[in-house]
């Protein structure tokens, strides 16, 4: 293929236009199509082992990195981008060896990466053995010696396996019928006690990011016995994933990888016919009776730590995952059904962090009690702007537990400097609270497509807010984007039910090939068709060249005004400025100047089984001890009772019918069945 571009050159600063020609592994480029034709070329880029990305938030954009270097080039539209990444993307795999379609036939080199894997297989074993005999020699007096060998130990394991999993890959593109064996190593000590985080061992859950479903090779020959923590599993040859469901209420889950090694936790090698049955018994959907080992844990104390750490360099730390999910994934793909890996998981679940929308509950208040529709319009797009950062303040590009079909979240805040009314609910979200508290309630209602709805209330105010977002998420080469398509709406009962109605950002996890970092991007409105106010906010995404991540601008009007009475400016974590029409700038919201409101909780334990906290309480407290196996298969239990429950309401012709919202009409709106506005206040 060969074209025009427009190019990013340092030099001048600016976009210069180019002529591109595919060829080989390399993308060559000239000043112009005459200069091609006469052989005087500008410039390479080398495509061996590069990356293309495109911005979700411009349509022409898209750079291709590769040895740290960026370069950035300009389509003339949409479908022109479009039509380079697909064939940049096609030669790029080719020349990584990605190409399901390029096999060779020749003996000798399948002959040549089969040696060079079981060679590395074995002396992966060989480190493992002595990694446990250092393990035995801990409490010696050379401790910080030992600890030392086995950190240093640790890390060469971790390059040897990465090192088998790329021989495994190419393999399996030279031979796509060959069978090949799987890695799994887990860590040495899978105990009661929890793993300290400044642990020095490496736990390798980066290389479980196959599917289950995978195909078992035929042989008479029988498996290996279990040596060292390393598993022999049938390779699975690169594939997109695939749903468990056969009909249109599918179950999409975080990843989907293999279990942990049983022989690990139990500590002794058993025959293969009791490795079988224990298998078949991990891959039930009847989690009692496992040890996930945390008995002794305080679920309420783990849930209210809420520090999450960064993943850390994704490609130097789990390359084998980076390499996976290259080969499975295209430019552009929806990634609604591709398995992601246990270790990018956020400590809660994604209905828990819709409930931090209101972990200022002071704010949301501030909306009533204004005598002037414009005043309560400003006081609206305040609270919402100030809501994004309690949910994201962290900035670790980790994603909460997608949410399983029924699972549900409540909590409730105290507002500060609200004293108690001494009146009880009788309804809503969390039936005897106090009528001067913000009950919070969230359901997901849906799988396919995957959609949660919540509800929010301060019934002595007389204000309620009710909102259902669909993510959507797709795959853009160096980043993640997530589309939040849905809307709320904030009711002011004492202004005659005066609605306020919101669209939400996006949200894009940067960099996923290095340190990965989050940010929000997108235009989203604010519209109260009562009182004729609308307001237009951009969440400015981080500029190709330069430029700051994180801001934000927008401006408020009133209809059949050409002129905003209000324009606002800043950082949506940081601060933000506002200017009225005629006046000064000033501070309108600095996110981080006072804390969040703690949310009230009923206990983990004595929640219902299919309450956030306690549906997800093993994974949680696993991934907090850094236990990423354990987290691994407690998360699996889940998914697979919800694979149980689907197949069961499909043989029954049976529907889900949400328990606490409803939808009426074609718009897919979801409504909570006991609003504010729907009963009577006691």
């Amino acid at each position: 293929m060969e074209g025009p571009l427009s190019k990013w050159t340092n030099m001048v600063h600016g976009w210069q236009y180019r002529w591109f020609k595919l060829e080989n592994d390399a993308l060559l480029y000239y000043t112009s199509r005459e200069k091609m034709a006469k052989g005087q070329q500008r410039g390479q880029i080398r495509l061996n082992g590069a990356l293309v990305g495109i911005d979700g938030e411009n349509n022409s954009l898209f750079t291709i990195t590769v040895d740290g270097k960026t370069f950035h080039m300009q389509g003339r539209d949409v479908r022109e981008r479009n039509q380079w990444v697909r064939i940049l993307e096609n030669a790029i795999r080719t020349s990584n060896g990605y190409n399901t379609n390029k096999v060779t036939n020749s003996a000798a080199i399948v002959q040549h990466f089969r040696q060079q894997t079981e060679e590395a297989n074995e002396f992966l074993k060989n480190l493992v053995e002595q990694v446990k005999e250092l393990e035995r020699h801990k409490g010696s007096d050379e401790k910080k010696i030992v600890d030392s060998l086995i950190a240093s130990s640790n890390n060469l394991i971790n390059t040897v396996k990465h090192s088998i999993i790329y021989l495994q890959m190419v393999q399996t593109r030279l031979d796509p019928n060959s069978t090949t064996e799987k890695l799994i190593f887990t860590h040495p000590d899978l105990s009661d006690k929890p793993t300290p985080p400044s642990s020095t061992l490496t736990t390798t859950d980066d290389i479980n990011t196959t599917s289950s479903n995978s195909e078992t090779g035929s042989s008479n020959l029988k498996p290996p016995p279990v040596l060292s923590g390393v598993q022999h599993l049938d390779h699975l040859k690169p594939q997109r994933a695939e749903s468990y469901a056969s009909s249109d209420e599918e179950e999409f889950y975080d990843a989907d990888e293999e279990l942990i090694d049983l022989d690990r936790i139990e500590e002794s090698e058993k025959k293969e016919e009791t490795q079988t049955e224990a298998s078949k018994t991990i891959m039930s959907s009847e989690e009692e009776g496992f040890d996930f080992g945390d008995s002794h844990e305080d679920f309420d104390t783990i849930y209210n730590n809420a520090e999450e750490h960064d993943i850390g360099n994704v490609q130097q730390e789990h390359g084998s995952v980076l390499m996976h999910l290259l080969s499975q994934v295209s430019v552009g793909m929806d990634l609604t059904k591709v398995t992601l890996p246990t270790f990018i998981l956020e400590r809660r679940s994604l209905l828990e962090m819709y409930a931090d929308f209101f972990a200022h509950p002071d704010l949301f208040v501030a909306t009533n009690g204004l005598e002037s529709p414009e005043k309560r319009m400003i006081a609206v797009v305040r609270y919402y702007l100030n809501a994004f950062y309690a949910a994201r303040k962290s900035g670790v590009a980790k994603k909460p537990y997608n949410p399983i079909l029924g699972e549900s979240f409540r909590c409730r805040y105290t507002v500060p400097n609200l004293a108690p009314s001494g009146k009880k609910t009788e309804s809503g979200p969390w039936p005897g609270s106090d009528q001067n508290q913000l009950t919070f309630v969230a359901e997901q209602v849906s799988h396919h497509p995957p959609i949660s709805a919540f509800y929010a209330e301060l019934p002595a105010k007389g204000i309620s807010f009710n909102a259902h977002i669909y993510t959507k998420s797709s795959f853009l080469g160096l980043s993640i984007g997530v589309a939040n398509i849905g809307e709320g709406v904030l009711t002011l009962q004492n202004y005659d039910n005066e609605q306020y109605t919101f669209t939400f950002p996006s949200g894009y996890g940067r960099s996923i090939m290095s340190t990965p970092w989050v940010e929000l991007g997108g235009k989203v409105k604010v519209v109260c068709e009562q009182t004729g106010y609308f307001a237009d906010v951009e969440f400015l995404t981080k500029p190709f060249f330069g430029g700051k991540p994180h801001r934000i601008q927008g401006s408020i009007y009133k209809e059949g005004q050409k002129k905003a009475i209000l324009t606002i400016r800043g950082e949506w974590n940081n601060v933000m400025y506002a200017k009225p029409q005629n006046g000064e700038e000033y501070t309108f919201i600095d996110v981080k100047s006072k804390p969040e409101v703690k949310k009230e909780c009923v206990p983990v334990m004595q929640q219902g089984k299919r309450e956030s906290r306690r549906l997800w309480r093993h994974v949680t407290a696993a991934l907090l001890r850094n236990r990423i196996q354990i987290a691994t298969t407690s998360k699996r239990f889940i998914e697979q009772r919800q694979r149980k429950e689907a197949k069961e309401r499909l043989e029954n012709s049976e529907k889900w019918n949400p328990e606490l919202f409803e939808t009426t009409d074609t718009d897919g709106e979801w409504v909570f069945k006991k609003k504010l506005d729907n009963r009577n206040v006691v």
